[in-house]
């Protein structure tokens, strides 16, 4: 054997080692970046997966709902079935369906539970349910002729009920049935996405898809104040009064951000920031008034929940559908304990997926 060849035998395992250290050092950076991003991940999530999954027959779950005492949980989907759940048990009581087959919208309890609003996307339908019978009581007709009713709401009191439309709101006698003020929007005309009560049952607030929010007297049916989209002024989306009626949350469906308001002063109090092409569709404020929540899509899946701390502004979690769909609708439980998103199946999925309603724990918030 030549020098050289003896050269290189005896560098083989030198070389060797170092290719092996090199190989075993890329195994570990990957290692390490793995690791990295489990972390980044659950601190983001915080670790929370949904405590409950509840499927029904449809794709598209655009509206969810708690019962007053917070024992029943109701979604509404895109093929005119509207499901009510035990929150507990997780088990079906009763599902309806829209008389005429038309996409569920909007729904909402009364203030006894004892009967809920579902508002359909064809005619301008808004029926009323009794919940312990099945039957529908009544179906409020909307004034205008094959409207889109996006949305309903109960006054405290329930003794009148809330629509919004392509053209306006409406605010109807639940014991006649009867339209007892009409809202315009003081703009151009305005599609209504969302329309939601305060606490006391003195105003009523109207999203639009002009980008302004409105706030309305009851008792005079007379324009408090109309608040401007500060982000794209391209729609609001969803509106909703903190407990105490102070604050009004409106969330911007084409920029992804969602504004905090003063009712006294019609002030903005804090813009909180979502995805940069993302759509705040729902908002939902906790029964102590401490925590927003704020579900957001981009279009094409991957919906997230966030949740808001109120007074610091502050993003306290965020939360991601577990199927990676968009997610269209959120709502607090009476009680604080439980939080529902419904998921609405991507474009690009098989219509045959059933849509789901989740149930997240809330307990774990301050």
């Amino acid at each position: 054997m030549d020098s050289s060849a003896a050269a290189a035998l005896q560098a083989a395992p030198a070389r060797q080692g170092v290719l092996t250290w090199q190989i075993g050092r890329r195994w570990r950076i990957a290692a390490i970046a793995a690791v990295i991003v489990v972390v980044a991940t659950v601190m983001l999530t915080g670790g929370h997966r949904p405590s409950m999954s509840l499927t029904g027959r449809g794709a598209g779950v655009v509206s969810v709902a708690f019962s007053p005492d917070s024992t029943i949980v109701a979604a509404a989907d895109e093929d005119g079935f509207i499901y009510l759940w035990h929150t507990a048990t997780g088990k079906r009581i009763i599902t309806f369906r829209s008389p005429r087959d038309a996409a569920g919208n909007a729904i909402a309890f009364s203030p006894d539970g004892k009967l809920l609003a579902t508002s359909d996307s064809v005619d301008g339908d808004t029926a009323v349910w009794n919940i312990v019978t099945g039957r529908r009581m009544t179906g409020l007709r909307d004034p205008v002729s094959q409207a889109f009713v996006s949305s309903v709401a109960f006054s405290p009191d329930g003794k009148l009920l809330a629509t919004g439309d392509t053209r306006g709101t409406y605010v109807w006698s639940t014991a006649t049935g009867r339209t007892v003020i009409t809202l315009r929007d003081p703009g151009r005309q305005a599609y209504v996405n969302s329309v939601a009560f305060s606490p006391d049952g003195t105003l009523l607030a109207a999203g639009d898809d002009n980008g302004s929010t409105n706030l309305w007297e009851i008792a005079t049916g007379r324009l408090i104040s109309s608040l401007p989209d500060p982000g794209r002024a391209a729609s609001v989306s969803s509106v909703a009064f903190s407990p105490d009626g102070r604050i009004l949350a409106a969330s911007d469906g084409h920029g992804g951000g969602t504004y905090l308001w003063s009712t006294a002063t019609g002030k903005r109090i804090a813009t909180l920031p979502g995805h940069e092409n993302g759509e705040a569709r729902s908002v939902a404020f906790s029964p102590d008034g401490k925590t927003l929540a704020v579900v957001e899509g981009v279009g094409e899946g991957n919906g997230t929940l966030y949740l808001w701390n109120v007074g610091t502004h502050e993003l306290a979690a965020m939360l991601a559908d577990p199927r990676g769909y968009d997610i269209d609708s959120v709502a607090f439980s009476p009680d604080g304990k439980v939080i529902a998103t419904g998921d609405n199946l991507d474009a690009y999925q098989p219509t045959s997926t059933p849509a789901r309603t989740y149930l997240w724990d809330a307990s774990w918030l301050p």
